[in-house]
């Protein structure tokens, strides 16, 4: 009886690992049913990507300047404009136009793409010219991404009144995004944190932009309750983002992203603008103001061709007769062994999801490699084994028959890191698959395979 439950325990977790792996794990997030299992991490050779030459920005801007040479935003109404000089200023300084500017645009532009959960990309640097090459896989999302990777990141809170600057990137530490579920629906936030002396000047300023300032009247008149409330506004990329004044003191910024709601699209939406704030003040500010000078697709030169359904169509047939092989030759022994033969294809699929390993042409040919492997290593067990022996025999030789097939998974193993460490993406992408397909492998046959071999026989 405890033999035939912990054969029926292995083939529930066998099963469980592959309806997980093909079917996915759905969990509720926010107001939707999302699939817990990260997608595929597919190559820009294989999906098609977006090429984009962005450029140091060469327009110019006019600055006003009030009488006593302070910049401000416009003339005001009435004004005498004599008074006030206009000049024309260029967006980026011959000054600031150095190799170190270009090199620190270039990292901060990848931080972004980190920060905003982008796996697949590619981003170079000409120095000369200080041009940034960047490569997406295309999607929907791809032109935001862009405009992102553009937005200069500046932070300032400044005096509503006055203009006067009171904070800036200096004083950031990071930002992300939480959530928050009430009964009027799923409210979404930017949290944005300080450094130690940034804290204490938020302190400060909470505690000033929460008074309120009232004009009393001289003695015998009546006071004049007219309050002036004093404010800050909140500048993100040098526009207004939120003009607010502080019902006590903090030393952390919480704002609120749109509204509390139950639509699935809003509150994507208000997620997504969160994460493109959260990115900005997460990095630097550009230290120059970049433009996009060209954009092309490349289409995948694997789009629309037959070599992957190709290959993917031999990969299926050698994990299909593999399995009616094992079947009809070794019976229950094979019918057990192909029960955890495809677990480990679906374990291996899970691992590469969750590693981000890249999916290219070539690491679908090694995934048929491993294919081949896998099944070498389960017939060698099977062939090892006879019909009516003792369990103690079965232990035996299934050690055996690992030892003769030792020799060709540590070559591969070994093989595997050398790719992996390997300054090409697509050989290191390929030394990645092998490496946990090796050890998805030789997990799962040593734990499982041989378990329910070695359990399955009567004495």
């Amino acid at each position: 009886m405890e033999k035939k439950l912990k054969i029926a325990l292995i083939i529930l977790v066998m099963a469980l690992i592959i309806v997980i792996s093909f079917g996915g794990v759905y969990v509720k997030k926010l107001v939707a049913y999302n699939n817990s299992i990260p997608d595929y991490n597919l190559g820009l050779k294989l999906e098609g990507s977006r090429v984009a030459i962005l450029k140091v920005g060469d327009h110019v801007h006019e600055v006003i300047y009030d009488s006593e040479g302070n910049e401000v935003d416009e003339i005001p109404e009435g004004a005498d404009e004599s008074q006030y000089r206009k000049e024309e200023v260029p967006e980026n300084s011959e000054e600031a136009k150095t190799k170190e500017n270009y090199k620190k645009s270039k990292d901060i532009m990848l931080e972004r793409l980190q920060s905003l959960g982008i796996s697949d990309y590619e981003v170079r640097l000409d120095e000369e010219s200080g041009n940034i090459f960047v490569e997406l896989a295309d999607t929907e999302d791809t032109d935001t991404i862009l405009a992102d990777l553009l937005a200069s990141g500046k932070f300032e809170i400044v005096d509503t009144n006055d203009g006067t600057v009171l904070m800036t990137n200096d004083d950031l530490a990071g930002a992300r995004v939480l959530y928050n579920t009430t009964n009027s629906g799923v409210s979404v936030y930017l949290d944005i944190e300080f450094t130690k002396d940034g804290k204490q000047k938020m302190r400060e300023i909470s505690k000033e932009y929460r008074e309120v300032e009232e004009t009393e009247g001289t003695e015998g008149e009546e006071t004049n309750e007219e309050s002036t409330e004093k404010t800050v506004t909140i500048k993100i990329n040098d526009e207004n983002f939120l003009s607010t004044h502080f019902d006590e003191e903090i030393s952390e910024l919480t704002i609120t992203i749109g509204s509390a709601s139950t639509d699935s699209d809003a509150i994507t939406q208000y997620v997504e603008q969160a994460q493109f704030y959260a990115a900005l003040l997460s990095n630097e500010e550009m230290p120059l103001e970049y433009e996009t000078e060209t954009t092309d697709y490349i289409q995948s030169i694997y789009a629309n061709s037959i070599y992957v359904y190709v290959l993917l169509g031999i990969i299926a047939l050698i994990v299909l007769v593999s399995i009616v092989y094992m079947i009809i030759r070794y019976k229950i022994s094979g019918l057990l062994s192909s029960i955890v033969y495809v677990a480990t294809i679906a374990l291996l699929l899970i691992a590469i999801r969750y590693i981000s390993a890249e999916i290219t042409l070539e690491t679908i040919v090694f995934g048929g490699l491993l294919a081949l492997i896998n099944t070498y290593v389960n017939c060698t067990v099977l062939k090892s084994l006879g019909k009516s022996e003792s369990r103690e025999d079965v232990k035996g030789k299934i050690f055996n028959a690992y030892l003769k097939v030792v020799d060709l998974l540590i070559i591969v193993l070994i093989a595997s890191v050398v790719f992996t460490y390997n300054s090409f993406s697509a050989i290191s992408s390929i030394g990645v698959i092998l490496f946990w397909g090796i050890l998805t492998i030789i997990l799962m046959n040593v734990l499982f395979t041989r378990t329910l071999l070695i359990k399955s026989r009567n004495k």
